[in-house]
């Protein structure tokens, strides 16, 4: 961890407890990144068109059963302190799902999900900047750093790449 990475998460962090309206921002974009709103978007998609939710559903099934293992396999491995207990005057403004920070799962899983229903929904390609804003989010409110986050966002490409040429 370089120091010009932990400068930029205690800066982000601050904004956001001095700010409200940062916080809240960030707070409300973090909230989509929950596991359990991955099926709340798949019955949305289901009810919109069955056909492309089922399609969505069973990309999301593949892209998803390889993401968690991967996802478990980095956290355990790399057991990567999260901001908040590495430098004590970075505050959790959030409570992470679990122990270790590397990779952002709320970053990586948004982004699976934003790509999925840019390919169902062809039009929605301003979805990219979603998974962006996540993981933005993580580092704002203090339970990841910058490059957690990124590397969420790389593992949810690969994730739903890998997905994609499974269902060509």
């Amino acid at each position: 961890m370089n120091r010009f990475e932990k400068n930029i998460s205690h800066l982000l962090n601050k904004l956001a407890i001095k700010n409200k309206l940062i916080f809240y921002f960030f707070r409300v974009f973090t909230f989509t990144g929950e596991w359990w709103m991955y099926i709340l978007y798949a019955i949305i998609i289901m009810l919109i068109d069955s056909n492309k939710g089922i399609d969505a559903i069973k990309m999301g099934l593949i892209a998803f059963g390889l993401h968690y293992p991967i996802y478990f396999l980095i956290k355990n491995t790399t057991k990567r302190t999260r901001p908040f207990e590495e430098d004590k005057s970075i505050k959790a403004l959030v409570k992470p799902p679990d122990k270790y920070s590397l990779p952002s799962g709320h970053t990586a899983g948004t982004c699976i999900s934003a790509l999925i229903i840019m390919s169902i929904f062809g039009d929605l390609n301003f979805l990219i900047v979603w998974p962006i804003i996540v993981g933005l989010s993580r580092v704002f409110l203090g339970v990841h750093y910058f490059s957690d986050s990124l590397i969420g966002l790389i593992l949810g490409y690969v994730c739903y790449y890998a997905a994609h040429l499974i269902l060509l």
